[in-house]
């Protein structure tokens, strides 16, 4: 999320003359439509004989002054969106549009740290010391709940509380800005539908839950529906299961090649921020370099595979003026094409030359991607030399063609060309097909037995006392 983050934002707000603005939050994201913000609070938590006092006090400095400050930032994001600034002096602003009502989200996260190991002492049983979800609780119901959270906001609008243990464990298993958001917001549409109730034993336990239920038809994770007036009660130890689990180690395995897709994105990412990206064509402007990394970041770690998989390949393959293609469909996205290139530098070229043959050579391949599919909208090209241990000079550029076809004449103009660079051709074209799964692997009746016997006898305490 590096080219979408900004850490201490301010507002103008009560600003007169030379002072400082105020503080909005920790950390503001803006990501397309969505908007996360962050409050972090690392508060210390002070031991006394009664433990109601000493949560309590921890509570509201660590927890309900973070929901109050969320509060405040998303009802001034909402009213004066065009009055935030980088700077505490008000002089640099905000360097995007923030997206408008209806289509704008806000989602509110608290960090909180402190009071993990006294959560452990106080649970005991070898529970976790992440703090117990219980949406029963409202307002001065947390007095006497010692590490349990509910609605912290007496609105009820929904605040993600993620500890010292938890914050690790959500970014680390949704680990792609679509993967984050998309949790955040089905859990929000779960935890506000009327009548319903939740008591969980950790967010560990409710990422458990929500990575075990997949829609393959949709291609992402769920929680499923409940019955109205349902209490939703998960059990400890989930977590722990998965994360044994020959599938969950699986998992992990199939992902390894996905991260070549994050390379590609934080390569120019890094570049964009410190201002040497370079535009092929038109005004370098940040607006237009972040449309481009926003749509790759759009794909999830499930639709990475695919694209990791095809960078490698594509690095792979080289010899003089010689070139490799991968064409793939976005599963994130309908309508959106990605096309991987590589091409080695022929002996006879210069550097500037080279570079005007595949840049040409892809875009060509994009109008070709266009003639083929109808139903593309938008080509993502990607190409650079092949053989890349660390990455040096990559093109990226963006083609919206909408929804209309091409006119007769340019398809045939381009179908000529096509033929003359033997691109798309049928004998290379090869096409593949593989869904990918969550969890891939089938284990073997004596790995079964084995982890039985490891967890079967796991046994946890962390369900409030009488």
């Amino acid at each position: 999320m590096s080219l979408w983050s900004y850490p201490n934002v301010y507002t103008d707000e009560g600003r007169q003359g030379n002072g400082d603005g105020k503080e909005l939050c920790d950390l503001l994201v803006v990501f397309g439509n969505e908007v996360i913000l962050f409050s972090d609070k690392a508060c210390k938590f002070t031991t006394h004989e009664d433990i109601n006092v000493a949560w309590n006090r921890w509570y509201r400095r660590a927890i309900e002054k973070s929901g109050k400050q969320l509060s405040g930032a998303e009802s001034w994001i909402k009213r004066f969106p065009e009055r935030i600034f980088l700077d505490r002096d008000c002089k640099t602003p905000f360097p995007f549009n923030l997206p408008q009502e209806p289509e704008r989200r806000i989602h509110l996260v608290a960090v909180t740290r402190g009071s993990n190991e006294h959560a452990e002492s106080y649970w005991g049983g070898g529970s976790s010391g992440s703090l117990f979800i219980d949406t029963k609780l409202t307002g001065d119901d947390h007095k006497n709940s010692p590490f349990r959270v509910g609605w912290v906001l007496p609105n009820k609008r929904l605040v993600h509380v993620f500890d010292e243990t938890t914050l690790d464990i959500v970014l680390n298993e949704l680990d792609t800005i679509s993967d984050f958001v998309s949790y955040l917001t089905k859990k929000e549409e779960r935890f506000t539908t009327p009548g319903l109730d939740f008591v969980v034993p950790g967010e560990e336990e409710l990422i458990a839950f929500y990575l075990q239920h997949f829609d393959f038809k949709r291609d992402e994770h769920y929680f499923p529906e409940i019955p109205e007036g349902a209490l939703v009660a998960l059990q400890e130890g989930d977590w722990t299961r998965l994360q044994k689990s020959w599938q969950y180690r699986a998992r992990r395995k199939e992902n390894e090649i996905s991260y070549l897709w994050d390379t590609l994105i934080e390569f120019q990412n890094d570049h964009i921020l410190a201002g040497s990206a370079i535009a092929l064509l038109g005004e370098a402007t940040p607006a237009r370099y972040e449309r481009i990394m926003r749509m790759m970041a759009e794909e999830t770690r499930l639709s990475r595979r695919a694209l990791g998989e095809s960078i490698h390949r594509v690095n792979s393959i080289h010899g003089a003026g010689k070139r490799f293609t991968r064409t793939i469909l976005s599963a994130s996205r309908e309508g959106r094409a990605y096309i991987i290139m590589s091409i080695s530098k022929p002996d006879e070229c210069n550097q500037e030359q080279y570079l005007e043959i595949r840049r040409g050579e892809l875009l060509l391949h994009a109008y070709g991607c266009k003639l083929k599919f109808e139903k593309i909208k938008e080509v993502i090209g990607i190409t650079f030399a092949p053989g890349q241990e660390v990455l040096s000079s990559i093109d990226y550029f963006l083609i919206d063609f909408g929804e209309a076809p091409f006119d007769a004449e340019f398809a045939e103009e381009v179908k000529r060309r096509l033929s003359e660079a033997e691109i798309w051709s049928p004998i290379e074209t090869k096409w593949s097909s593989r869904r990918p799964i969550p969890f891939p692997y089938k284990p073997t009746t004596l790995e079964k037995i084995i982890f039985w016997f490891k967890t079967s006898f796991t046994r946890f305490n962390r369900w409030p006392r009488a």
